[in-house]
């Protein structure tokens, strides 16, 4: 399990302010973006589905990261898990109707493999059957009661065509079944995320509506955990300090976590020492040295442009004179770092928020690039 779950900071009201939006009427399904490692999952899991299940919906939880390769046996296996009955005394009673069928799909799934019955081989008739099998899960749970269907991860579904077949699938259950049906998307990446549901030819086009930011976990998980610490240790952490390094971690609730079980395990571990190791561990795990070389040198010197202003407009005179000089030729035309910035994007190294502003979708690669990166290619 991981440390954002066991110490888990509740947040009841947000999940009530997206149930209200979601049965509000007009509203079917929301999508909301945040970079990995903030805590979406934990709150989908941990706050917004009890606070449905006790408004009476039947919750279907799916995680299209653990199973990039095939996200229609992910998305199967969660609502047959959502219909499968819970209790002892639901099973007992479920024998004495028709079991639910084993969908037949070949592929990886992830942690799912082998979990599976794999029998089809022909891959059209695979995708076919898991879309069909989707649609008759979904109307098999909203003849009981309202299903509200959490999507981690959405953005897997533009991955490739037969994603995007899945994602047609989704569509259709959510069109026919508005009245009972609720879904909630998250995703990490802006750019995939238009992918899915902004673009005119997107697979889930205005089905997500619009993407909105999730609001990150701010000083009160500092709060939370120095008092989970005290209790724990009989020391005390210091919470300006805590919000400081929580905020230098981008708000990522697991990093900030993993520095205070370090000081458990180790009393003579300092704050600060515990802080800096979790950086060098995280730059490590994701290796950005390894990303940096791979770029050539007008997509550094675009990554050096917006780490220091996010709101550059790289196809400005100023901006083109700038890149120009550092790469040391006459002049740049905006073609040439539109083709360097579309790669970033297809790289999923840097996106467009709204205000034009370009942010990277990983934090710890943006800090990397702040403090380590050399100046020059």
């Amino acid at each position: 399990m991981e440390l954002n779950q066991i110490w888990h900071c509740p947040r009841p009201e947000l999940a009530k302010r997206y149930l209200a939006l979601l049965q509000a009427g007009p509203v079917v399904s929301t999508t909301i973006f945040a970079p990995r490692r903030t805590g979406k999952t934990v709150f989908l899991r941990k706050d917004l589905t009890p606070a449905a299940d006790a408004a009476g919906f039947t919750v279907a939880y799916v995680d299209l990261w653990q199973t990039r390769l095939n996200p229609g046996i992910a998305i199967v296996r969660g609502l047959e898990e959502a219909l499968t009955p819970r209790t002892l005394a639901q099973r007992a009673l479920h024998k004495l109707h028709e079991p639910v069928k084993k969908v037949k799909a070949s592929g990886s799934a992830g942690e799912l493999k082998g979990a599976i019955e794999v029998e089809l081989g022909d891959a059209k008739k695979e995708a076919t059957e898991l879309a069909l099998r989707i649609e008759e899960l979904v109307v098999k749970l909203v003849s009981k009661k309202k299903l509200l269907l959490l999507v981690d991860e959405a953005q897997e579904l533009a991955r490739n065509k037969d994603n995007e077949l899945m994602a047609m699938a989704l569509r259709t259950a959510i069109t026919k079944n508005s009245d009972k049906l609720r879904v909630v998307f998250t995703g990490s990446s802006r750019t995939q995320l238009a992918n899915v549901f902004s673009n005119s030819t997107a697979p889930l086009f205005s089905v997500g509506a619009a993407v909105q930011e999730f609001p990150l976990l701010g000083r009160e998980l500092v709060e939370f955990v120095a008092k989970k610490f005290q209790i724990a240790s009989g020391r005390t952490l210091d919470v300006a300090a805590g919000w400081t390094a929580f905020q230098e971690f981008h708000q990522q609730p697991e990093p900030f976590l993993s520095v205070v079980v370090a000081m458990l395990m180790d009393p003579s571990l300092t704050f600060e020492r515990a802080v800096a190791t979790e950086k060098a561990e995280q730059d490590k795990e994701e290796n950005h040295e390894g990303t940096w070389a791979s770029l050539d040198a007008m997509q550094r010197q675009l990554l050096l442009l917006f780490v220091n202003d996010p709101h550059a407009k790289p196809f400005g005179k100023a901006a083109l004179a700038k890149l120009a000089k550092a790469l040391g030729v006459p002049s740049l035309a905006p073609s040439d770092v539109q083709y360097s910035l579309n790669n970033l994007k297809s790289k999923t190294i840097i996106s467009k928020a709204p205000g034009g502003v370009h942010t990277f979708e990983s934090a710890a690669f943006e800090r990397w690039v702040r403090t380590l990166a050399p100046v020059h290619p």
